[in-house]
């Protein structure tokens, strides 16, 4: 007795999260927006991996429309990236092996279509992070070229749509 009851539950909450679901949004670029905007109105510092293990460290400064590193390569190791963003807007900090700027998979509105990567391409990201603040990526990388960017697409107050990844956050990295 008990088993169908649990079954009935569930089902009644499948039930739910399918009507819930289906009453969203049918432009797909409209909900991304929607989904980045809030991932960036709860933009909060969260380190990805751990930077007191790196073997090597880059500095790199995001600002507005910016990916700045200290230096271009690096050995292969942990290698940390100590973020500063210097703009007024989070950012975030995504790091791609082997496709190079102008291969990356675009989406309708200029972002990175990070579904359509090649497997094994997207090796992690520093999600976003609030402007004026600091925040730090350590990855296990490998010899190879790398592509690093910011892939936030917001909507501004006067409706304008920007694509960090359009406007030029984005550049690469070697790794030795």
């Amino acid at each position: 007795m008990r088993g169908t009851k649990t079954r009935w539950v569930l089902a009644a909450m499948a039930a739910g999260m399918l009507v819930f679901t289906a009453c969203g949004s049918s432009d797909s670029e409209e909900a991304d927006v929607d989904t980045e905007e809030h991932m960036i109105e709860d933009a909060k510092c969260e380190p990805y991996g751990v930077f007191s293990d790196s073997t090597t460290r880059i500095d790199v400064v995001l600002d507005d429309w910016v990916v700045d590193l200290s230096q271009p390569d690096a050995p292969a190791g942990l290698i940390g990236f100590a973020l500063d963003d210097q703009s007024e807007m989070p950012h975030e900090f995504v790091v791609v092996k082997g496709v190079t700027p102008t291969e990356l998979p675009l989406a309708d509105d200029g972002s990175l279509d990070e579904d359509a990567l090649p497997e094994g391409a997207l090796i992690g990201e520093v999600e976003p992070f609030p402007g004026g603040e600091t925040c730090e990526g350590t990855f296990e990388l490998t010899a190879g070229e790398y592509t690093l960017l910011c892939n936030i697409v917001e909507e501004n107050d006067d409706g304008t749509i920007d694509v960090h990844l359009k406007e030029g956050m984005v550049t690469t990295f070697t790794v030795t």
